[in-house]
């Protein structure tokens, strides 16, 4: 690498020697010729000392710039392949992507009418359990109503039944004189030694 810019820097070098030294042979020649009247010797050694170093720079800098510009190739179709590879890579997955959508436009009807048939179902079913529920709350309320009407009629009874007990008795004291009540009593006792016989 140091040795292909040591190269490059002296080429870019001499590149930029060459029309000062074709300049000043060129004005020497000139004013030789004028001098002479032909084409001055140094002139042509001059050309000759330039075909000499453009023979030189192209014997040396042959490969370094046959190499950089196979590298810069190489470089552009490695690029390339990876511009390829990837942008297969692209198309592929583009390619799954509208397989996907596809599919999901297609399953999107599907999709749909199974989400109605699903919620009619639980509809359905949240009715049936509803009317259930609303039986048995009807069942159980007529029933606990059934209890507490027989309860309330058991209490009015036995209320009914102590009302009249002493009503009894009051009427029973008031009226019932004593030889009426021994009597009750001894017609009372002489009932139970018969029944206990």
């Amino acid at each position: 690498m140091k040795l292909m810019n040591f190269v490059k820097i002296a080429a870019i070098a001499f590149i930029l020697a060459i029309p000062a030294i074709l300049a000043s042979s060129l004005s020497s020649a000139a004013a030789d010729a004028h001098g002479a009247g032909g084409i001055p010797t140094a002139f042509v050694l001059q050309i000759v000392n330039f075909c000499i170093y453009f023979g030189l720079l192209v014997y040396f800098l042959r490969q370094p710039i046959k190499d950089m510009f196979k590298n810069r190739y190489d470089g552009f179709f490695s690029a390339l392949r990876k511009a390829e590879a990837a942008r297969a890579e692209a198309e592929g997955k583009r390619k799954e992507i509208q397989d996907r959508l596809a599919k999901l436009e297609a399953n999107r009807d599907q999709s749909i009418r199974d989400a109605r048939a699903e919620a009619m179902a639980l509809k359905n079913q949240i009715v049936e359990e509803a009317k259930a529920l609303s039986a048995k709350l009807k069942t159980d309320a007529e029933r606990t109503a059934q209890v507490e009407i027989e309860r309330a009629k058991l209490a009015l009874r036995e209320e009914l039944l102590s009302q009249s007990v002493l009503m009894a008795k009051r009427i029973l004291t008031d009226k019932m004189q004593d030889q009426d009540q021994k009597r009750l009593q001894a017609e009372f006792v002489d009932k139970i030694q018969v029944v206990s016989q």
